[in-house]
């Protein structure tokens, strides 16, 4: 690093000089503005990425870059009247700056320094530069100003820091330099200046440190950067979850006038305590509960379980009839809209999606999740998942997600959350920071992405900045630590204190808010999950949460507690009034983003799915099932396809995870009858009926029973990802395993999975294996097509169903 004293190993700077446009206050969209403006008239259209040619440059070497873009030649003169005419539009839109255009933090840090007796200069290009200090009112906590009527020498020339320094009397060595610019960090760096890059470090690479902003700048310290002297009061170092206003009119809530004003003029009304219960969100199981809970203090929203669709309608009716302010009433619709009722439509699951090789498949999950759901009264959808199956031994992504390719994991994130939000369904992209590195379970206990910085932003960040781009309006913060990042965003943490996203704050609101820019709603995960739990005390963790960047907080066990917990962490200052209001201010805004601030009776709200065209929905279940299965394996001369000559006599068995039931394999089962077959469903004896009986024999059929009573045997295995489940394999008949394919080499046996893309691990020699990916109707009755030679196999399987065992491909 160049220049800065050292002294103890930290380097202690004599004076800050600044940049002006992105440090201080940002004109650049002025200056952008005006110069587009000027192009057009000359025939020509600047592009968006041609912005970042023009910062840090003076006003005559940008007009160059301008012409020289749209290949236009003008002469000296008439350079000179475009410049000036550009200029004077410039000049107009910066006379309505005011102290409030200030960028976050730069305020606090030039009264820090004034404090310390540090002295300090504006280096900036501009020659509008004193306009714009008067406008902000800060001229006077800058000692000089270098603007573009003292040095003409454009950056990445050194001369404006130089004579900054030599203003200030003090040597170049000693100074630091706050910079937006590649051009700025190379100028202060050829003045022999430390830089500290100030915006995205993906840009500002060659500078000595990066923070995002001004706001950030007591991190410095972290990088062995300080200034000399005692500040009157320490300068925390401050996030944008302290003091950023949240952009209503931008992405992704885009409001309008009256929705602002809804969502300012409600905060504004409130209590503390009914702010409070605003970051909350709460299961709603019956009437009473949810009354109960809204005596306490009205919460943000409630979610809901799939539910028969007239008990859904009811209770989401009585939820909004029963709020003062419109309730976010959320599901976990990750296949459709099932998680709204068991009535309504499941199209598959994600993995079926992404084995059909067609991206739409999952703008379609989302059309039908948001169409049917909001009939059902369901306005936010924790979905879509882009967790990444980089370890097939995760046991809790599999099939809810889109693969193990990260590209494809990205592409159709994007497409479900445009599916949701385009029908009025708001996305939570989840499970922030990623899923499906870990082999452990978030439920249990803190799990871990343990990747790179380099290899998360290639694989998780690449997918969530695809869906804030494509406008996902919240993320869902998980129980999973990023230590790779949480080392660099806070060098030197102790591994003790390395969190889970839902209460970090550098993964949350620095990596998160301003690293990816997102602007919505960000959600911890369950708040009874182990992985959150066993962190700290909860008294300490619920407040926790909304400091490192969460707006809301799911479940409680007690929310009489939990309310008095938070009320506890703002009164206390935990969390920063500042912080209250801009976690309220989002609930709201996400509320109106939905419409939900318009006046609706309960009825209108949940109108109930007469006149939705479900109809359509199966239909699309019934193509993506069709298109997605997957032949795996098919080594059985003679097997496929199945005839009621060769194989009419077929035993079945139900293989199960926890939570599933015997449905989908009697499904299967009559869908064979019905094709000529005679199907025999093998009958499980009650739990522990085969403990300490026949090894090998009881809990299946066996020796000759099976040999000459069958012509072959399907193994129908539904088991699928479950919270607290620490696997989801395979499991055999207890203690005897007397349902093990034994017999595969004496008779025709076939493996048909309808959940979990992995059973292959535990029956390699299975020589005809099948990977359907969903349980549902329209799965189950594909399948049997496929089996019996009514349709093709078409599905390609998006993650390695051998998981590189050698033998499970022989």
């Amino acid at each position: 690093m160049t220049g800065v004293g050292t002294s103890t190993g930290m380097r202690i700077a004599r004076a800050a000089i600044f940049d002006l446009d992105g440090v201080l206050v940002d004109t650049a969209v002025h200056h952008f503005a005006a110069w587009r403006a000027m192009a057009q008239g000359l025939g020509f259209t600047l592009a968006d990425e041609d912005e970042e040619l023009l910062k840090g440059v003076g006003r005559m070497d940008a007009l160059r870059i301008v012409l020289g873009l749209g290949g236009v030649e003008v002469s000296d003169e008439e350079a000179l009247r475009l410049a000036a005419e550009k200029n004077a539009q410039y000049v107009k839109a910066i006379s309505m700056l005011t102290p409030d255009d200030m960028l976050p933090g730069a305020l606090e840090l030039l009264r820090d320094l004034r404090s310390r007796g540090v002295p300090t200069a504006l280096g900036s290009a501009s020659r509008n530069a004193p306009l714009i200090l008067d406008r902000l009112g800060i001229r006077d906590l800058l000692d000089v100003i270098i603007d573009g009527s003292v040095v003409s020498q454009a950056k990445p020339d050194p001369a404006v820091f130089r004579a900054g320094a030599e203003a200030l009397g003090v040597a170049a060595e000693d100074c630091v330099v706050f910079e937006d610019a590649i051009a700025g960090v190379e100028a202060a760096h050829r003045a022999g200046m430390t830089a500290v890059g100030v915006g995205d470090a993906t840009v500002l690479g060659e500078a000595d440190v990066v923070i995002p902003g001004l706001h950030a700048a007591g991190s410095l310290a972290d990088h062995g950067i300080t200034f000399e002297g005692s500040p009157a009061t320490s300068l925390k170092e401050e996030t944008m979850s302290d003091i950023a206003p949240v952009r209503l009119g931008e992405a992704p809530f885009h409001l309008d006038a009256d929705a602002q004003v809804w969502v300012a003029s409600t905060r504004d009304a409130m209590t503390l305590e009914q702010k409070v219960g605003q970051l909350f969100f709460l299961m709603a199981n019956d009437p009473a509960g949810v009354d109960a809970d809204i005596a306490i203090s009205q919460p943000g929203g409630f979610m809901r379980r799939g539910a028969p669709v007239e008990e859904a309608v009811s209770l989401n009716r009585h939820i909004h009839a029963a709020s003062s302010v419109p309730p976010l009433i959320a599901g976990n619709l990750e296949n459709g809209a099932d998680g709204a009722s068991f009535m309504a439509t499941q199209v598959g699951t994600p993995l079926q999606a992404a084995a059909t090789g067609d991206d739409s498949c999952a703008y379609r999950m989302g059309e039908v999740a948001a169409v049917e759901g909001r009939a059902l009264g369901v306005t936010w959808d924790f979905a879509p998942i882009i967790d990444i199956q980089l370890n097939p031994r995760n046991p809790i992504v599999l099939n809810r997600a889109f693969g193990s390719d990260p590209d494809r994991v990205r592409r159709m994130g994007v497409e479900f959350v445009r599916g949701l939000q385009d029908n009025g369904v708001a996305a939570s992209v989840k499970h922030w920071p990623g899923d499906g590195v870990d082999d452990r379970d978030q439920h249990l206990l803190t799990s871990v992405n343990s990747l790179s910085v380099d290899e998360w932003e290639a694989t998780f960040g690449a997918a969530y900045r695809a869906s804030i781009e494509a406008g996902a309006l919240s993320v869902m913060a998980a129980h999973i630590a990023l230590p790779a990042y949480s080392r660099a965003l806070r060098p030197g943490i102790a591994d003790e204190d390395i969190m889970p996203a839902s209460l970090a704050p550098e993964l949350t609101t620095e990596l998160l808010r301003e690293h990816l820019g997102f602007n919505g709603v960000v959600i911890t995960d369950a708040s009874l999950m182990g992985g959150m739990l066993m962190r700290m005390p909860r008294a300490a963790l619920v407040p926790a949460s909304v400091a490192a960047g969460c707006d809301m907080f799911l479940f409680t066990p007690d929310y009489a507690t939990d309310h008095a917990h938070m009320l506890e962490g703002v009164r206390s200052g935990v969390i920063s009034q500042e912080r209250l209001d801009q976690a309220v201010t989002r609930v709201l805004a996400l509320k109106a983003a939905l419409g939900l601030h318009a006046p609706e009776t309960p009825e209108e709200r949940v109108p109930g799915l007469d006149g939705i065209d479900t109809d359509t929905h199966r239909a699309w279940s019934r193509a993506q099932a069709d298109a997605g299965i997957t032949l795996i394996k098919d080594k059985e001369a003679g097997l496929l396809p199945l005839d009621t000559v060769r194989h009419r006599r077929v035993l079945v068995y139900s293989l199960r995870g926890m939570l599933s039931f015997t449905g989908p394999a009697e499904r299967f089962t009559a869908q064979l009858n019905e094709r000529g077959f005679s199907a025999t469903l093998f009958e499980d004896g009650p739990p522990g009926s085969t403990m300490f009986t026949r090894v090998g024999v009881d809990g299946g059929v066996n020796g000759a029973e099976l040999l000459e009573g069958y012509d072959a045997v399907i193994y129908v295995a539904d088991v699928q990802p479950r919270s607290n489940e620490t696997v989801a394999r395979v499991h055999w008949a207890p203690f005897t395993a007397g349902n093990l394919p034994r017999h595969l080499t004496e008779l025709p046996t076939l493996f048909v999975s309808l959940g979990s893309p992995y059973h292959l691990q535990d029956v390699p020699f299975v020589r005809t294996y099948v990977n359907a990916y969903a349980a549902n109707d329209e799965t189950v009755d594909a399948v049997v097509a496929k089996l019996v030679g009514e349709s093709e196999f078409r599905g390609v399987s998006p993650v390695d169903p051998f998981m590189g065992y050698e033998d499970a491909r022989w």
